[in-house]
């Protein structure tokens, strides 16, 4: 008897959150799949929250106990044939270890860096992350330190492209001057992105910046002058990287990161994708012909000098940019089907092979 594989999937929900575009990607795919949102448990922490939190590192007790307790009961009553968790800060080791007990097949996928970067984990998935059958990063230099923890299958996979979301969007009249610039950054503020960027504000081009924690910059930078003053998503971003003549894609100072999703997302928007040059992104696209790259500040405002003045040239490369992420289906629906490859789960439009 043919059996639709169920997937039970743990993480936020808000649109444009990669959790997001990955459960769509197993629906694409045909699966049946099931979401518990993280979103309305522990985002919007109220101010008893966050200092509680601060002091024992964990959320409320009446909450996390309510979350996986969630989690148990809906493992019991759809009976998943995997359990898909995206971050799973608050998702207890005795629940995967309870998911196992059933024979579900448990991954964990972190978007961020779970041993670099300790904002983005906790306590109780540093214990749990032990438990999971397979564990997913889009981190080179996780990889091994996964290991190096215990963790026995771990899967390296390359961000992704919303189709439903990143793809070229024509402004229109009354847009035109909230989204053209000559240089673009969508993204959290660190110093050493702040000091590049304001290097370009001090060359006087036109410039918006997008994300949070910008208000933190020193007040002396005229960068000040071309913060938004709030984060930028889906459409909204799309629009971004159209207005734009130049994208800069950043990497995090927290480690040794060589791509991100505006890796994909920048040219997939039709945007030309100026990044840090690593040799991920030099794999991915061909430097000057499918999009440019960039070690020092100084190489970025030179590289932003030539390419404002270059339209055409600049045009091409982002045509090519957006035709390479095109032709390698570098969307979230192909990353699960890496992810299911991974895990030896055979499927045929949802239905498991095996």
């Amino acid at each position: 008897m043919k059996k639709q594989l169920k997937v039970l999937a743990i993480g936020a929900g808000w649109r444009g959150s990669n959790s997001r575009s990955l459960f769509s990607g197993f629906t694409k795919l045909g699966c049946d799949i099931r979401v518990i949102e993280t979103d309305g448990y522990f985002y919007n922490y109220t101010i008893p929250e966050r200092l509680y939190m601060k002091v024992r590192k964990l959320p409320f007790k009446a909450k996390f106990q309510k979350f996986n307790k969630t989690i148990e009961r809906t493992i019991d009553s759809y009976q998943p044939d995997i359990l898909f968790v995206v971050k799973g800060l608050w998702v207890t080791e005795e629940i995967i270890q309870y998911a196992k007990s059933k024979g579900i097949t448990t991954i964990h996928f972190h978007p961020d860096f779970l041993f670099d970067d300790r904002y983005h984990t906790s306590q109780i998935l540093d214990k749990a992350i032990l438990a999971y059958d397979i564990v997913v990063t889009a981190k080179t230099t996780e990889v091994e330190k996964y290991k190096q923890f215990g963790c026995q299958y771990v899967h390296f996979m390359k961000y992704a492209y919303d189709p439903d979301i990143h793809h070229p969007i024509k402004l229109t009249n009354q847009e035109i001057p909230i989204f053209k610039t000559d240089v673009a950054f969508v993204g959290r503020m660190e110093l050493p992105r702040a000091d590049a960027l304001n290097e370009i504000a001090e060359a006087n081009y036109d410039l918006k910046v997008w994300g949070t924690k910008w208000d933190k910059i020193p007040k002396s930078y005229k960068l000040n002058r071309f913060c938004e003053g709030r984060p930028i998503f889906c459409e909204e971003m799309a629009k971004v990287f159209q207005g734009a003549k130049v994208s800069v894609g950043f990497l995090t100072t927290l480690s040794t990161e060589q791509h991100t999703a505006r890796t994909f997302e920048i040219p997939a928007c039709g945007g030309f994708f100026l990044g840090t040059r690593t040799a991920e992104h030099m794999d991915i696209f061909k430097q000057g012909v499918e999009a440019d790259f960039f070690s020092s500040k100084e190489e970025l405002v030179e590289k932003v000098a030539f390419y404002t003045r270059n339209e055409d040239m600049r045009s091409k490369i982002a045509q090519k940019g957006y035709d390479k992420v095109i032709k390698m289906d570098a969307t979230y629906e192909s990353r699960v089907k890496e992810i299911l490859v991974f895990s030896e789960i055979e499927l045929s439009n949802g239905v498991l092979l095996r």
